[in-house]
Parts: C-alpha cells; sequence; structure tokens
C-alpha cells in the first residue's frame, strides 16, 4: 500500500478531517487533501509534520497499513522509538528526493528500493 493511501485510510478509520490535521500541523488543507488522492507530492518535512500531529493509535495504525506484515515489529515500541522509525523514513523520502533529482536512479530501482542502502542511516533501529 502506498503511504498516501495508508494515510486516507488511517484518518478515515479515526475520523480524522484535513481540517483537524491542519490546524494541528500548521500545514494547508487543501495540501493534505490532495495528497490523500494522490495527487500531490510532499516534502519529508510536511509528512513528518502530518504523522507526528496524529495521536500515537493513529500513528501505529498508518504504520501497520504502509509496513503491512512487517508490523509486528513495530507494535512493542514507545513512542521515542517510534519517533525514531519516522525520523528513519524521512531520511529514506529525502534520500529519494535527492537522488531522484539527480537522475541517478532509475524509476523502477526507486519503487523497488534496491537503491537504498540502511546503513547509511546510522541506525540499525529497522530490521
Amino acid at each position: 500500500m502506498k503511504f498516501y493511501e495508508a494515510l486516507d485510510k488511517t484518518l478515515e478509520y479515526y475520523g480524522i478531517t484535513a481540517k483537524w490535521l491542519s490546524e494541528q500541523s500548521g500545514l494547508s488543507q487543501q495540501m493534505i487533501s490532495q495528497f490523500r488522492k494522490g495527487k500531490q507530492r510532499v516534502y519529508s518535512d510536511s509528512l513528518e509534520a502530518m504523522i507526528s500531529s496524529l495521536p500515537l493509535e493513529p500513528q501505529r495504525y498508518l504504520f501497520s497499513l504502509f509496513l503491512g506484515d512487517r508490523v509486528p515489529v513495530f507494535l512493542g515500541m514507545d513512542e521515542t522509538e517510534l519517533a525514531e522509525i519516522m525520523d528513519d523514513i524521512a531520511e529514506i523520502i529525502r534520500k529519494k528526493t535527492v537522488l531522484r533529482s539527480q537522475s541517478q536512479v532509475s524509476g523502477p530501482q526507486l519503487a523497488a528500493g534496491n537503491w537504498f542502502d540502511r546503513s547509511c542511516l546510522g541506525r540499525s533501529s529497522i530490521g
């Protein structure tokens, strides 16, 4: 599942509106709505603002949808550990953005995740 789809399903499930998320995150309601539909890309800092504005349970649900069968790794984590995971995801997005802008990696490589080496994050919190 794509991240914007997971976010959309999470907001629907918890009854969270784009207006509420906009007020909490400081992002525009229109940007959030367009991202939920997959019609707008967001920078990692905007993504982080959306995620961190959500209460903990919706955050967990969001990542469970996004990560699918890899969820058990995250179920026992506290807020600090989840924040580290969010930082790791933001770093991955930043690196993809840089690589995409430099045209160093083809689209299929980006989609398959074959370009990324987690050791460059300096943490081993993800498996």
